[in-house]
C-alpha cells in the first residue's frame, strides 16, 4: 500500500509541477511579447525620425498586430497615422491616416490618443471640404473666364458692327450731301435758264 500512496503524491507533485510550469511559460510568453512589441514601438519611433517612412510603418504594424486591442496598439495607430501624413513621405495618404485615427478612437476609446486621432480627423475632414471647395471655385472662375471671354468677344464684333454702321452713315451722309449739291445745281441751272 505505501506503494500507491509514493506513486499517488508523485503524480500530484507532477499535475502541480506541470500547474506551475505552463502558467509560468505563459508569463514568460507575455514578457518576451511585452518586449518585442516595446523594441517594435521605439525602432518605429526612430525609424520615423529618420525619415525612413516604410520601415517605421512596418514596426508599429507590427506593435498593432501583436498588442490588437490592449496598449500600446493604440499609439501604433495614431503614429501610422501621423507617417501617412507626414510632409516628407513621398507615399502621403491622406485617407489612410483617416482610417488609422479612427481605429484609434473605434478600438480605444479610453486611450490617451483618442482625443488627438478625433482632432487629426475633423482638420483632414475640413482640408478635405476646403479642397472641394477650392476646386468649385476654380471651375466657377474658368466659366466666369469663359464667359467673359464670349462677352469680350461679342463685344469686339458688335463694336465692329457699329464702326460699319458709322462707315455706311457716312457714305450716305457724303451721298446726301452729294445729292443736295447736285440738286442745288440743277435748281441753279433752272434758274438760271428760266431768265
Amino acid at each position: 500500500m505505501g506503494g500507491k500512496q509514493v506513486r499517488a503524491w508523485q503524480q500530484i507533485c507532477f499535475c502541480l509541477a506541470l500547474l506551475v510550469y505552463f502558467p509560468g511559460c505563459s508569463a514568460i510568453d507575455d514578457l518576451a511579447r511585452q518586449r518585442e512589441v516595446r523594441d517594435a514601438l521605439a525602432r518605429g519611433d526612430r525609424l520615423m525620425a529618420s525619415s525612413d517612412f516604410e520601415g517605421s510603418l512596418k514596426a508599429f504594424e507590427t506593435v498593432a498586430k501583436i498588442a490588437r486591442d490592449q496598449a500600446p496598439a493604440d499609439a501604433a495607430w495614431y503614429k501610422m497615422g501621423l507617417i501617412y501624413l507626414h510632409p516628407r513621405n513621398p507615399k502621403r495618404d491622406r485617407h489612410q491616416a483617416i482610417g488609422s485615427f479612427s481605429q484609434v478612437f473605434s478600438g480605444f476609446p479610453e486611450s490617451l490618443w483618442t482625443e488627438q486621432a478625433r482632432i487629426w480627423i475633423a482638420v483632414l475632414n475640413e482640408a478635405e471640404e476646403s479642397t472641394r471647395d477650392l476646386a468649385r471655385s476654380k471651375e466657377t472662375i474658368e466659366t466666369s473666364r469663359q464667359e467673359a471671354e464670349s462677352i469680350r468677344q461679342a463685344l469686339e464684333k458688335s463694336k465692329l458692327e457699329v464702326e460699319k454702321s458709322r462707315q455706311e452713315i457716312e457714305r450716305t451722309r457724303q451721298i446726301l450731301e452729294k445729292s443736295r449739291q447736285v440738286d442745288i445745281e440743277i435748281e441753279e441751272k433752272r434758274r438760271v435758264r428760266g431768265r
